[in-house]
């Protein structure tokens, strides 16, 4: 199965009980700087003079990345001290993730453990950090026969001194809310094609309403609603594999109160995930090579999935309505091909020149869909889009595009606090007139240059006018590529956060 989630606490006074068979001795945790200086104002006298000579004995200097232990086996009622070196102090927001990751590396084989931040730690690094720690603990492993290499922690204790410790728990529990989705979206995700089809997916969503009963309500389309909708561009996508296409419409009412059939979603916020659970490339068909990965083509709709289920857990008080487009895009005698034209929900006409530009047909009729239904303040769609964007942005910061500076700002300001980063790309008309068709309103691909951009243009064609939007294109950060190749989460501690933002307001 795949990994259970780090017990977590936080703490501003490390108390250590006897050690016992059932409650073994944590190890402690020092983080020490470049000058190897231990960071922090802790008072723990006994620990520190170990430290110190340990640093000394050792040769230590604390860059990044370094780590040594004092396992005290001359006696057993003596925890461990383990040193974590952070590098240079002004640099400790941008590698706080390294530091988690490096943290969790050094201490894993200990059953408990106690990170000794003191007063270095600021709120958002604190966020930062649990979720990067947590991220290095997951596992998916539940279709191998047995469970190597089975890690042996399974508590975390956060220590700082600073007197507001309310805060910290608050932002702890907000953390754990949101590692919860980002693991839902990475287990989704990583899921094998054969396994988790279109229906499987937006059966992922139903188990939602029954998990949250009183927050969420689920409905699931069919292929042939979204034939009476008009809804070709997602039918021309779903049309050549024998599984079904499915869309599911999530509603969570954390604003309006108890879901209900009488229940109305009030201003809700609209996020929509592309959820291609394999995509060939249709008869535009890729390259053989690396096309296992295309599982992971339904990143957005499983970050989605998971924004919803961390949202839930952290009862946020807003309405929220999300879309999942659910569909396999393959080869086959009924298969669209290019040249074919096809129609979206809206009445507009599609030229499809590559069949393999499918992410776009799916989300652009359940923008249309999410418009015809609700009013919502805002819609943000995520999607593993474009190549382009991967060569763009690489794998560090997700495409961003967005008709609207409110949203724009804050989703930047909730990517900044989460360091799930984005960049904003441009939307200029210019770059539109490379969708032109002879034959209908537009195609599907505007050619080699500026791919990501031309896609987004491709889906702000079905925005309507004063609709704030904004487009993520998670193409290089959903997922690492080979041969460990597994999902991120990504997106969903940004969405969460963004979420969380517009709640308070």
């Amino acid at each position: 199965m795949p990994s259970a989630a780090l017990k977590l606490g936080v703490t501003n006074a490390l108390t250590l009980k006897k050690p016992s068979k059932n409650n073994p001795l944590p190890t402690i945790v020092l983080y020490v700087n470049d000058q190897a200086e231990i960071l922090g104002a802790l008072g723990e006298a006994e620990y520190l003079s170990r430290a110190e000579a340990l640093i000394d004995g050792a040769n230590f200097k604390g860059g990044l990345g370094e780590h040594v232990s004092d396992y005290a086996l001359h006696a057993k009622d003596l925890p461990a001290i383990t040193l974590i070196g952070v590098g240079k102090l002004d640099k400790l927001g941008a590698n706080i993730a390294k530091v988690a990751a490096n943290t969790y590396a050094a201490i894993k084989g200990a059953p408990k453990a106690a990170l000794l931040w003191g007063d270095v730690i600021c709120h958002k690094h604190f966020t930062q950090f649990v979720l990067a720690l947590q991220a290095a603990s997951y596992r998916f492993d539940h279709h191998k026969s047995s469970s190597a290499d089975v890690d042996a922690l399974k508590e975390v204790i956060l220590v700082n001194n600073r007197d507001e410790l309310a805060a910290y728990e608050t932002a702890l529990s907000f953390a754990i809310a949101t590692d919860k989705g980002i693991s839902a979206a990475r287990d989704v995700a990583n899921e094998a094609p054969n396994v988790l089809t279109p229906s499987e997916l937006a059966k992922k969503a139903k188990h939602l309403s029954k998990a949250y009963a009183n927050k969420i309500s689920v409905t699931v389309l069919g292929e042939k609603e979204m034939q009476k909708m008009g809804m070709g561009c997602f039918l021309a996508v779903s049309q050549g594999s024998d599984e079904e296409g499915k869309m599911a419409v999530i509603e969570y009412y954390g604003k309006t109160g108890k879901a209900s059939k009488k229940a109305r979603l009030s201003d809700p916020i609209a996020l929509v995930g592309k959820g291609l659970t394999f995509d060939s490339g249709g008869i535009s068909i890729k390259p053989s090579a690396g096309m296992e990965e295309m599982k992971f083509d339904m990143g957005g709709a499983a970050s989605i999935l998971g924004t919803i289920t961390a949202i839930a857990e952290a009862n946020l008080p807003i309405d929220v309505v999300a879309i999942l487009a659910c569909a396999e895009n393959m080869p086959s005698a009924r298969a669209t091909r290019p040249g074919d034209v096809v129609t979206a929900m809206n009445g507009m006409s599609v030229e499809v020149l590559n069949t393999d530009a499918e992410g776009r047909l799916v989300l652009c009729d359940a923008l249309c869909y999410v418009q015809e239904n609700y009013k919502p303040k805002a819609i943000i769609d995520t999607a593993t889009l474009t190549g382009a964007c991967v060569i763009a942005l690489g794998s560090v910061r997700s495409g961003l595009y967005s008709n609207d500076e409110d949203l724009l700002f804050a989703l930047e300001a909730a990517s900044e606090f989460t360091n799930d980063l984005v960049w904003h790309m441009p939307l200029d008309d210019g770059y539109d007139e490379q969708l032109k068709s002879k034959v209908a309103d537009m195609q599907n691909i505007g050619g080699r240059e500026a791919g990501s951009v031309t896609a987004a243009c491709f889906l702000k064609r079905f925005i309507k006018d004063n609709q704030a939007w904004a487009h993520l294109d998670i193409a290089g950060t959903a997922w690492k590529s080979g041969s460990t190749a597994s999902a991120t989460g990504r997106p969903v501690a940004l969405l969460t956060q963004y979420l969380r933002s517009q709640a308070d307001n």
